[in-house]
Parts: C-alpha cells; sequence; structure tokens
C-alpha cells in the first residue's frame, strides 16, 4: 500500500510539475484601446501598424479598438477581408470576431479584393479576386478554395475585347456553383455627347457569370449598350481613365448580385445607379437612383440621392430590402462642422408602385466621409457590418443602428491611405482544416529546452484550442507522450511557449490540440542547437501518458494548479481510507484464522 501511494503521489507530483512551469507568452501584438497612442503607433508606420511572427512570415495588422460590446455584437465566428501591404504581399484574411486574433492569411498576391466566404451544397468556400491592377479596374482570377484551403476554381473572364479578364470588383460564387465578376474592357465609341472625339476608347464595364466547373459563359452583360454614357456624372477626363491606351470609365459597375428568379441587381459608380438587370434580356427591369431614376423617394430625397455607391444587396429572400455602402461623393476625411455623407444605406423599395424610402442609415461614430470602395453586410442577427473603404477601419451596428464595434487598422484622417485595409469585411462559419502542418520557432539560449521560448502557430486552423510541447534527445523517439514538458492555452495567431528550468534536452516539438484534447497536427521536429527543423515529422499522435490526463483538463495554469491540488488530496484521502480497511481486513483475517484453529482443535478432541 505504501508502495503505491509513493507511485500516486509521484505522478501527481510530475503532473504539477508540468503545470506549475512559467508556460504562456502571448506571442501577437496586443490590441490597442486608446486613439492618441495609437495614432502615434500608426504615425511611425507609415499610417499601417503591422506585426510580424518568429514562426510564420505572415504580416499581420495591429488593431485599435475604439468600442467593442461583446454581449450585442453578431455571433458569426470570423471575419474575412482582403488587404495589400504593398512589396507585392496581399491577400485574403480571416480573423476570430471572438478576440480579433489572426486565424488565416495567403499573402502571396500582387493585389486581392472581395475575399468572402459562400455556401455551395452544404460545403463553405473561400473566395477572392487576384491579379494585376491598374487605375480604377484590373485583370485578374476569381480563386475559390475549400475548408481545407485546396484551391478548387480557378475562373476568369471568357472573349472579352483586348484580352479582358476578370476585374477586381466582384467575385460571387452562387449557391448554383457558378462564378460572377465584373469586367472591364476597351471598346471604340463616339463619346462627343460628353466633350470626347467622336472616335475615342471608352472603358466599358458589365459582368459574366461562368460554370465553375465547366468555364461556359452562362450569361454576360455589358453597360453600354443599355445605358447612355452622358448619364454618367464622371467627366471625360484622365481622371476617369481617359489617356492614349485607355478609354472613358462611363459606368464603373462594382458590385453584382443573383436573385433567385435569374436576374441582376448592379451597381454602376458613376452613374450613382442600382438596376436590376433582367437575365433573358440583359435590359434593365427598374432603375434606383441617377439621371434616369425611376422611383419616387418617400423620404424627402434621401432615399434616391446615394452617389458613387459599392457592394448594393438585396436582403436573402427579400427583393424589396437593399442595402449598399453610400460614399456620396468621392472626398475622403473627417466631416468638421458640416453633415457628414457617406453612409450605410438600408432602403425599402416597392416595384410596382415604384417607391423607395429609407429604413435605417449608418454613419461613422468618428464622423468621416468615405470618397472610395466600402462595403456593407447584413447579419443573422439584424447587425450590419460595414468596411469603410478608404478609412481603414470597420464598424458592426446592432439593429437600432448603435455601434457594437469599432475597429480601426490604420489612421484614420484626412486622406486616403495607400494600402487599404479592406475594401469589404463580413462574418460567417468557417471551419479551416488546413492540409499543411504546424509551424514552430524556438529561442534556446543555452542551446537545449533549458530556459527556451517555442513559438508556435498554425496558419488556418481554427480548432486549435491549446499546444503541447514535446522534447528528448533523440530526434526518432521525441512522439512518446512521456516526453510532454509544457502545455498551453492557444493565445492568438502565434503562441510562445517558456519551457522553464526543468528539462535540458536537444530536440523539441509542438502538437496542436483540440478542446477534447486529441492532436490535430504536429510540427517538424526542431533542434534546439541550430534552432532550425531536422525536417523529420515529428509523428505525435496523443499527448495523455496516463488516465489522469483525461480528468483534469484545466482552462488555465491558475485553475491547473487548483485542479492538481484537489488530485493529491482524493490520493491522500484514498490512500488513508484503503489503510484503514486494509488493517480491519487483517483484523478480520486474523480472527477468523483463530475460528479455524478452534475448531480444529475441538474436531482432535481437544477441547477443554
Amino acid at each position: 500500500m505504501k508502495a503505491s501511494l509513493s507511485r500516486a503521489v509521484s505522478a501527481t507530483a510530475a503532473v504539477l510539475t508540468l503545470f506549475s512551469l512559467p508556460g504562456p507568452v502571448t506571442a501577437d501584438f496586443g490590441i490597442y484601446y486608446n486613439i492618441e497612442h495609437f495614432s502615434a503607433y500608426a504615425d511611425s508606420k507609415g499610417g499601417f501598424p503591422s506585426q510580424t511572427f518568429r514562426s510564420s512570415d505572415i504580416v499581420a495588422p495591429v488593431l485599435q479598438v475604439n468600442s467593442w460590446d461583446r454581449a450585442r455584437a453578431d455571433g458569426a465566428p470570423y471575419l474575412f477581408l482582403g488587404a495589400v501591404y504593398g512589396d507585392m504581399r496581399a491577400g485574403p484574411m480571416i480573423f476570430d470576431s471572438r478576440d480579433l486574433s489572426l486565424v488565416y492569411a495567403d499573402q502571396r498576391y500582387e493585389n486581392t479584393y472581395a475575399s468572402s466566404a459562400f455556401v455551395v451544397n452544404g460545403s463553405r468556400y473561400l473566395t477572392f479576386w487576384e491579379g494585376a491592377r491598374s487605375r480604377g479596374h484590373a485583370n485578374g482570377y476569381c480563386l475559390v478554395f475549400d475548408e481545407e484551403y485546396r484551391l478548387r476554381y480557378n475562373v476568369t473572364g471568357k472573349g472579352l475585347r483586348d484580352g479582358a479578364l476578370a476585374d477586381m470588383h466582384e467575385a460571387v460564387l452562387t449557391p448554383e456553383g457558378s462564378v460572377i465578376f465584373s469586367t472591364y474592357f476597351n471598346v471604340p465609341f463616339n463619346c462627343s455627347s460628353v466633350g470626347g472625339p467622336e472616335d475615342a476608347l471608352l472603358m466599358d464595364s458589365g459582368f459574366q457569370e461562368v460554370d465553375a466547373e465547366t468555364n461556359e459563359v452562362l450569361f454576360e452583360w455589358n453597360a453600354s449598350s443599355h445605358f447612355d454614357i452622358a448619364e454618367s456624372y464622371a467627366p471625360y477626363s484622365e481622371a476617369y481613365g481617359v489617356s492614349e491606351d485607355s478609354g472613358y470609365d462611363f459606368f464603373h459597375i462594382n458590385s453584382i448580385e443573383k436573385t433567385t428568379e435569374g436576374n441582376y441587381l448592379i451597381s454602376g459608380r458613376h452613374l450613382s445607379v442600382l438596376a436590376l438587370i433582367d437575365g433573358r434580356t440583359g435590359k434593365p427591369i427598374w432603375i434606383l437612383g441617377g439621371k434616369r431614376n425611376q422611383f419616387k423617394d418617400l423620404s424627402d430625397g434621401s432615399a434616391t440621392s446615394f452617389g458613387w455607391q459599392h457592394d448594393a444587396r438585396f436582403l436573402e429572400g427579400n427583393q424589396t430590402q437593399i442595402t449598399m455602402f453610400d460614399n456620396h461623393g468621392e472626398e475622403t476625411g473627417h466631416c468638421g462642422g458640416t453633415v457628414c455623407h457617406s453612409r450605410g444605406l438600408h432602403l425599402e423599395i416597392d416595384a410596382e408602385a415604384m417607391t423607395a424610402r429609407v429604413v435605417r442609415e449608418y454613419f461613422h461614430p468618428q464622423g468621416i466621409n468615405s470618397g472610395a470602395m466600402g462595403g456593407m453586410q447584413t447579419l443573422e442577427s439584424g447587425n450590419v457590418i460595414i468596411g469603410w473603404g478608404h478609412n481603414p477601419g470597420f464598424v458592426e451596428y446592432a439593429g437600432d443602428g448603435n455601434p457594437v464595434m469599432d475597429v480601426q487598422r490604420g489612421k484614420i484622417g484626412n486622406h486616403a491611405l495607400a494600402d487599404m485595409f479592406a475594401y469589404r469585411v463580413s462574418k460567417h462559419p468557417w471551419r479551416g482544416k488546413p492540409t499543411w502542418p504546424p509551424s514552430a520557432a524556438v529561442d534556446a539560449p543555452n542551446r537545449t529546452t533549458l530556459n527556451a521560448t517555442v513559438y508556435v502557430s498554425w496558419n488556418g486552423a481554427t480548432d486549435v484550442s491549446s499546444w503541447a510541447i514535446l522534447s528528448h534527445d533523440d530526434a526518432t523517439r521525441i512522439n512518446n507522450p512521456q516526453n510532454l514538458i509544457a502545455k498551453s492555452p492557444r493565445l492568438g495567431f502565434e503562441t510562445a511557449v517558456f519551457l522553464g528550468a526543468n528539462h535540458s534536452r536537444r530536440y523539441v516539438a509542438a502538437a496542436a490540440l483540440a478542446a477534447d484534447g486529441s492532436v490535430m497536427g504536429s510540427t517538424y521536429v526542431i533542434d534546439m542547437e541550430t534552432g532550425q527543423p531536422v525536417m523529420l515529422p515529428s509523428g505525435i499522435t496523443s499527448v495523455r501518458p496516463w488516465s489522469l490526463a483525461e480528468a483534469v483538463r484545466p482552462e488555465s495554469y491558475e485553475t491547473a494548479a487548483v485542479a492538481m491540488g484537489c488530485v493529491v488530496v482524493v490520493f491522500v484521502g484514498a490512500a488513508l481510507v484503503l489503510n484503514r480497511c486494509a488493517r480491519r481486513l487483517a483484523a478480520r483475517r486474523r480472527a477468523a484464522k483463530g475460528l479455524v484453529d478452534r475448531a480444529a482443535y475441538t474436531k482432535l478432541g481437544m477441547e477443554d
């Protein structure tokens, strides 16, 4: 019994030692909550403060949170957006909306826009545009990735003039599996009605819908066939595309949405127009706003006076409700003492009575206008989230119009910044299951695990709850659960784990753990002498060396100490109880032996 109790106490002590290590250190740069401090830091970083990591070459934004009411924010767990970082680094990003930590980034592109998530046949896909951008438009490709980040489709324009490809403004994956994207291309055109020559070039814009599986063009449309260039508010000038090799951008399409009936809601920025396009003939079914507006405004002009707008959408299943980001002009900056005009706009239309009214307007808490870009998404909870285009930030609003989350990526000022934080921002469910392994890097001042720090991350994995660090002097034997020396909860995109002074071993590896403690994936083995991976998969499949580990899954190191203290008490108490039971059992055996001996004497006739 003493030996058993000794083994139990030794095992408990070992676990207590494991969880009493110095443990986790936050590797991610903290969120700013002081706008003055953030603005000063942003100024020192060229307007866009960013952070780097040890275990990954990803560049992530440093965020300023001006307000955040977590109880009222929508419960969709992930934020999707695209960003440009200069030096040919751009890509889609996914953030955890619960703590604003980066979850995924792919920054191998020159430019990316229109990053979002879509559902086709019950499966979710990440979709975005990438390519080469020129003034106001671009040529590139619409990429569709599954939740394992495998490229499923690469779609672009077919049969367009000038060899034009898919434009950057839109990349929508429909429930039927087709991709809708905007198109821009030059055509010879008589522009004399707007002050240009008769033999001018026109930068026509439109869209194509292409079957992702077959690359068949299902529908295409161009603006010049259905709208007069004189309807444009953009003057015939270099500022709107006119050059020796580029045409007048009179329409500037920037969003397309297909309805269940097969029609298309489009936004023409330079006409300040929304139009519903017939999916058979291409003709406008109705026109809202602009010089050819067909709707009576029931809100004293506020419903039809939008201008230079982006991201027009019907509310899901309801074509009487339209949302958009109304830039309302081309100026960017603080409104000062004047009325702000840029707004998220929710309209109600009656396509039979031909009326329109404002349901709600959403203005930025800091009083700003944005002259370009921007987007608005209505969430399942009724909240809306707005990306503020040239002003690098996004705001989520409750159904009553009050902000519940106000976040900046850069300093909001009176000028546009070169690298956009996000064209659009949206929230969606997502379960990222990357096929690549987690990554690790080390700081090893003693060239062993002694007082070393391990940095771990897994780009794209959404289900990582914690990290386990294993070590051994033989790289090929590191995957034994008995080699577990430290654990840490996930603390952002990258978690730093300090190993302390209890071990001095040459090799380490890390395992990503799910909430139930199971191993989701593991890193390559790292040689602490060189600080480099030895290109040997660690092969870790479990970090549970004994059954007690199943019973103790502390959420933090503080609770771990309490939990393990309770385990010690249970062991000691059990030992005392078993010891007492053993004594009673021994007494009963002695008494029973006495009865047996007495019976033997009686049988031999030796009883007194």
